[in-house]
């Protein structure tokens, strides 16, 4: 796998809502999926599900500590990352088209394929 496959495959995995909610909470220190869950009003086996994706990615660890599982980032640059690409959001008004569906011929003949199609 080129580094280019696995970097769009570690964005593709930070890139799901959820699991950028997760992380964003993970940037203030470790936390249980129970915390996890009630901050974001989510399931507790949905956010199980994409702390797995993102443990599979090696993005997050965890640590068992009596009968709980603590997660947290496994490298301090993720946090950085997770709040620079914020910054960036809310500084450039980046990607503020609704939705982009690339690769798709007839969508590229009609213009909806293109990023941020003038009309």
């Amino acid at each position: 796998m080129t580094i280019e496959e696995d970097q769009a495959r570690f964005l593709r995995c930070i890139g799901e809502p959820t699991r950028l909610g997760i992380l964003k909470l993970l940037v203030e220190g470790e936390k249980c999926v129970g915390e996890l869950a009630s901050v974001l009003n989510k399931e507790q086996s949905l956010v199980s599900h994409h702390l797995r994706a993102l443990k599979e990615c090696n993005i997050v660890k965890d640590e068992q500590e009596a009968q709980k599982v603590y997660y947290k980032l496994t490298d301090v640059r993720l946090a950085r990352l997770i709040i620079d690409s914020e910054a960036l959001m809310k500084e450039l008004s980046l990607c503020k088209c609704q939705e982009v569906n690339y690769g798709r011929e007839e969508n590229q003949r009609s213009g909806e394929g293109q990023i941020c199609p003038t009309s």
